[in-house]
């Protein structure tokens, strides 16, 4: 089902009555809730309150704090049932300071930029694990190829000059089955269809088993197809509070056709990547409390198409062994992870620690030391220290980095950064934010093979950056936005000064008027504005303009008792700029669809 152009601003505007008519109701509204992007996790709530017993859950895979405020965003279950996005790489561009490089619709390359130091500043880890770039790939994982289907949660640390992503995957914590349908269609021939379903018995022994297809013909003129099948399972036992075994595996297909004309052509990718997980932990007291281990196997493997350019990229399989302990309190946390590997990264370990030795002050820190195949080593050190005072705080942190961006490349060089920052914070009810002033060490990134016509990122200069975010909440209204700019005219490579984004958000259960809760909806309109800056250099070395744009989203979501009916328009006010320079943005691009959730 593909709608046409024609067709879309009528279709927005009937969207933008029913959202202007639920305003109106909410006025009559003396009760109401707004779940931020941190909401509460209302699907697992509900299931452990309908449970006489609930099964513990293993370890988490995230690292435990204490962080300073803004140090990390989270978006629960909740938050991703009711984004407005389909990829990893959507839901970073919420991020502040964060530039997603989209070169056209959904399934198209769209790697991250991040504190001028490119595509290599963002570090992806599932469930604990690192994802490290294989295959075609071999720079950096494009988040625009990861579904958020199969994640409860998804952690975003916020570091100077760099961005960790931690992806936890669905886990079912009662005993009930609970099963997810989603069903997408959109312009260009778009259709996407995605199953969940999750099992735990009383003996500790759950299963969580998804299957998500993705396909669209793209924006581009002429247009070319682009697909992802995942496939993903994980088996849990978990026999007491304490100890707990782990099997996962994700299997994702994807093919894309070429793209696009001459030096615009975006690379035709056919292959498979396959990612499994072999985990046992153990804890003094369940969910990390006290002393915990783990240990563990995870085996990476790229196994290229025979009939696609990429065969000329070797079938690779990467193997890592790691084993970990730690502990955690009240007041205090300290780890240390330790791995070995056959390839690309040999051997090295992480080490973090965290301390509140007064209500008002906290420490933190975290280290990072790797042993590459080449020979080559990387280090990484990040501190932190917090002061807070009611609602009120103040951060400082440092990063100082000797390391390869790239370790799969021999020729890769070490280079060393020094990154501070200092940042202001608020947070009450009502009003959230933070404004921080970072000191940047001059870079050299490595340019993201996906777009040929862009040669070489220039080197980025030391410099100083402002950003700022801002959350201010009313009611059912929510208003959110975030802005970045680099001081004293300094232009870097797809990181544009002035950038900006801020989105409106109206999220209501009309509990006066729907007292069983079971019905909820959200309007949200989105804006994303940056002013000129640049976009790498050519084959000659001249440097590419990024053109300012502006460009504008609309959202909305209905939900009636878990199911869920959605409607969203990318670019509708049809701007012709581009995110990348000659690649096409579709005008009044519209996806919908819905999603189903059934318990017991």
């Amino acid at each position: 089902m593909s709608p046409g152009r024609g067709g879309a601003p009528a279709a927005f505007a009937l969207a933008l009555a029913l959202a202007l008519a639920a305003v109106a109701a909410s006025r009559l509204i003396a009760q109401d809730t707004t779940v931020a992007a941190t909401g509460a996790d209302s699907i697992s709530a509900a299931a452990r309150e309908r449970d006489a017993r609930a099964i513990p859950l293993p370890v988490t895979e995230t690292p435990a704090g204490p962080l300073a405020p803004g140090s990390r965003i989270v978006f629960t279950r909740d938050s991703l049932l009711w984004t407005r996005g389909y990829t990893v790489a959507d839901l970073l561009g919420e991020v502040p300071g964060v530039y997603v490089a989209r070169s056209g619709f959904i399934g198209q390359p769209a790697p991250v930029m991040y504190a001028g130091r490119g595509i290599t500043a963002l570090e992806i880890l599932w469930d604990g694990v690192p994802m490290v770039p294989i295959g075609p790939d071999s720079v950096a994982v494009d988040p625009g190829r990861i579904s958020l289907f199969p994640f409860e949660r998804i952690e975003v640390e916020v570091l100077p000059g760099r961005l960790r992503v931690y992806l936890v995957s669905e886990r079912h914590e009662a005993i009930s089955t609970r099963s997810l349908v989603r069903v997408v269609s959109g312009d260009f021939n778009t259709g996407a269809y995605a199953g969940l379903f999750q099992k735990r018995w009383a003996n500790g022994v759950g299963i969580n088993l998804a299957a998500d297809f993705f396909g669209s013909e793209g924006a581009q003129d002429p247009r070319r197809d682009a697909t992802w099948f995942d496939l993903w399972g994980k088996a849990e036992w978990a026999p007491t509070a304490s100890t707990a075994a782990t099997f996962e595996v994700r299997r994702q297909t994807y093919t894309r056709d070429s793209t696009g004309v001459e030096d615009l052509l975006v690379p035709e990718r056919r292959g498979r990547r396959t990612d499994a997980i072999v985990r046992l932990t153990s804890a003094q007291r369940g969910g990390r409390h006290g002393f915990w281990t783990h240990a563990g196997l995870v085996t990476t493997r790229w196994s290229p198409d025979s009939l696609s350019p990429d065969s000329l990229v070797d079938a690779r399989t990467y193997r890592r062994v790691f084993l970990g302990f730690g502990y955690t309190d009240r007041r205090a946390n300290a780890e240390i992870t330790g791995r070995l590997g056959d390839h690309f990264t040999r051997n090295g370990f992480d080490a973090r620690a965290g301390w509140t030795p007064l209500t008002f002050l906290s420490l933190a820190a975290d280290w990072m030391w790797e042993r590459h195949a080449g020979g080559g080593t990387s280090r990484r050190a990040h501190a932190m220290v917090s002061l807070y005072r009611g609602p009120f705080s103040l951060a400082g942190e440092v990063a100082d980095d000797a390391a390869v961006a790239a370790p799969i490349l021999t020729t890769d060089s070490t280079q060393r950064t020094n990154d501070r920052a200092v940042r202001a914070g608020v947070s009450s009810r009502r009003v959230a934010g933070h404004l921080s002033l970072v000191d940047r060490a001059r870079f050299a990134p490595l340019r993201f093979t996906e777009f040929p016509a862009i040669a070489d990122l220039g080197a980025t200069p030391r410099a100083r950056w402002i950003v700022a975010d801002l959350t201010l909440r009313a009611g059912p209204w929510a208003l959110r936005g975030w802005y970045s700019h680099p001081t004293g005219g300094t232009l870097v490579d797809f990181q544009p000064p002035n950038h900006a984004r801020a989105e409106i958000t109206l999220r209501s259960k009309f509990f006066r008027t729907f007292r069983s809760g079971a019905f909820e909806f959200k309007f949200q309109f989105a804006m994303e504005s940056w002013s000129t800056g640049l976009a790498g250099r050519d084959a000659n070395g001249a440097p590419i303009p990024l053109v300012g744009a502006t460009f504008y989203d609309g959202f909305l979501q209905l939900e009636i008792a878990r199911f869920r009916l959605f409607y969203g328009m990318a670019n509708l006010y049809r701007s012709r700029e581009h995110f990348v320079p000659g690649h096409e943005v579709p005008r009044t691009a519209q996806t919908f669809g819905v999603r189903w959730t059934f318990e017991n």
